[in-house]
């Protein structure tokens, strides 16, 4: 698994409050060969801000949005984006 990309999925709706916890638990990891999606599931509170405010601190996390799906249509969207050879769901 040396040096392979993971892309770790996280899919969101009204969650913005347990978003930075989570988001610095991946930034903690030792393994540092990962991307992180967030994936806003149509959230009405500050999700897109929290998350946008993460993808300017580090590279690694990509920022994605679409209308409420539902959280298997986020997953969804996150998987069809991944460039990781293994993937990780947060939710």
């Amino acid at each position: 698994m040396k040096n392979q990309l993971v892309s770790i999925i996280v899919p969101c709706y009204n969650q913005a409050q347990y978003l930075p916890e989570t988001l610095q638990s991946v930034m903690n990891q030792t393994y540092t060969n990962w991307e992180c999606i967030i994936v806003n599931d149509g959230s009405p509170d500050n999700t897109e801000e929290v998350a946008q405010a993460w993808c300017q601190k580090d590279e690694r996390f990509i920022y994605l949005k679409q209308s409420n799906k539902g959280v298997s249509q986020a997953r969804n969207l996150g998987i069809k984006k991944a460039k990781g050879s293994f993937i990780q769901f947060i939710d």
